[in-house]
């Protein structure tokens, strides 16, 4: 796959990534605690600005707060998954089939622990455009269904989904959701906006043309 521009950093099995702006950078995700060494270290070769976190998991918001502080970075967040961000379990998830079972058990440690509060200074609206005083082209994309608050950020023709999609082996709408019905119509709105990359949470992204693209989409 051709990766051409793309800044991803993986922990374990979350990636976080980086959008270049002229003038300053956006960070999307911050990983788990466990990771925060290895991703300040990657970190260095950027000017990050703004963080955007896709949802309130504490996979994803583990370093928030931490990177915030340390770079003096705005955080962008939807305000429906504030409260969801400091009590990961206050709200019921579906999981989907087996492999969504499987992440959904091997996942209730860390959804259970506490994350540190997050000062959130933007809550991002449908295709609003982000980080313009940056130099930043990008926007921001609602994806519900994992959570209520997902979003996920539009660059061009690349789209950094959070969980709002999966990949676990093959790439899938969200297999553990708030709303499994949401979650599918997310799918639907994803296929219309026809990236030519996806870029997942968790997982190696995809680009369109591949066989993991078409079958993803494979109801068009």
């Amino acid at each position: 796959m051709n990766l051409e521009g793309v800044n991803m950093i993986t922990c374990g099995n979350e990636n976080c990534y980086v959008i270049r702006g002229r003038s300053g950078d956006m960070l999307i995700d911050t990983g788990t605690e466990d990771y925060r060494d290895e991703i300040e270290t990657w970190l260095k070769y950027y000017s990050v600005k703004l963080i955007f976190l896709t949802h309130g998991h504490n996979d994803h918001i583990g370093n928030a707060a931490y990177f915030s502080k340390l770079l003096g970075a705005d955080i962008i967040m939807s305000s429906l998954d504030l409260a969801l961000s400091r009590h990961n379990l206050m709200h019921r998830s579906y999981h989907i089939g087996i492999r969504g079972k499987i992440i959904s058990a091997a996942s209730q440690k860390l959804m259970g622990q506490r994350a540190k509060s997050i000062a959130v200074k933007i809550f991002p609206e449908d295709g609003e455009s982000l980080g313009e005083e940056y130099g930043i082209d990008c926007k921001a994309v609602k994806l519900d269904g994992h959570t209520k608050g997902s979003f996920g950020i539009m660059q061009g023709r690349d789209l950094y989904v959070g969980d709002a999609l999966m990949n676990f082996v093959t790439p899938t709408s969200s297999l553990i959701c708030e709303s499994p019905k949401a979650a599918k119509e997310t799918l639907y709105k994803i296929a219309a906006l026809s990236p030519e990359r996806i870029f997942f949470g968790h997982g190696k992204p995809i680009e369109a043309g591949s066989r993991a693209y078409k079958k993803l989409f494979a109801f068009q």
